[in-house]
């Protein structure tokens, strides 16, 4: 995954959280030491607790920050004016879900997630429906005629190509074949009749 751009001005804190991203990847949530946090960021043990005090914090505001740089990515990608509407929904589904198909670090972390709802508890269907809301919204706002109809919400557009997403991000040997397949699940949906 690239470079998490964290909220935090603290550079220290940045390292510790990137470091953490890779060290949760690796070993789990469970396997994973504030030792070896400590040692990939550079800093002492002490150091790290008087950051964090306890692995379940470090744990949480790690994935607050990978989940709010999806959601970010995705943002800027439907806020793209040199995008067609297409585009803009490809980039934005492919910003959010695709990092954690080629890249080992991203494809772990995602396994992370989505076997770590006990340690985040309400954050991650929070996120989750924060992206919907998002994608819906731009879908309800900028969708092409004929897109939406009286029986064809935004919302039923939305939850067609992320469940969609949701499956392909598992089944998909490429991002490019990703891209692909939401790029074709789009143009399936607005097809103009013949």
């Amino acid at each position: 995954m690239d470079t998490l751009e964290l909220l935090h001005e603290n550079p220290k804190h940045n390292a510790v959280l990137e470091a953490a991203v890779a060290v949760f990847g690796r070993f789990g949530f469970q396997k994973a030491s504030m030792e070896a946090v400590a040692r990939a960021a550079g800093i002492s043990r002490p150091g790290l607790y008087l950051m964090f005090p306890n692995k379940e914090q470090l744990y949480r505001a790690t994935m607050q920050g990978v989940l709010e740089r999806a959601q970010r990515a995705m943002q800027a990608r439907l806020a793209d004016q040199s995008l067609s509407f297409d585009e803009r929904i490809v980039a934005g589904i492919d910003a959010l879900m695709g990092p954690y198909i080629e890249n080992p670090v991203a494809r772990d972390l995602n396994e992370l997630l989505e076997n770590s709802r006990s340690q985040l508890g309400s954050m991650l269907d929070d996120y989750e429906s924060k992206a919907q809301a998002t994608l819906s919204a731009y879908i309800a706002e900028h969708a092409p005629p004929g897109l939406l109809e009286a029986d064809l919400t935004a919302h039923d557009v939305m939850d067609l190509l992320l469940s969609a997403a949701i499956t392909w991000k598992a089944t998909s040997s490429s991002r490019d074949q990703y891209r692909h397949r939401i790029r074709r699940s789009l143009r399936l949906i607005h097809r103009p009749a013949r």
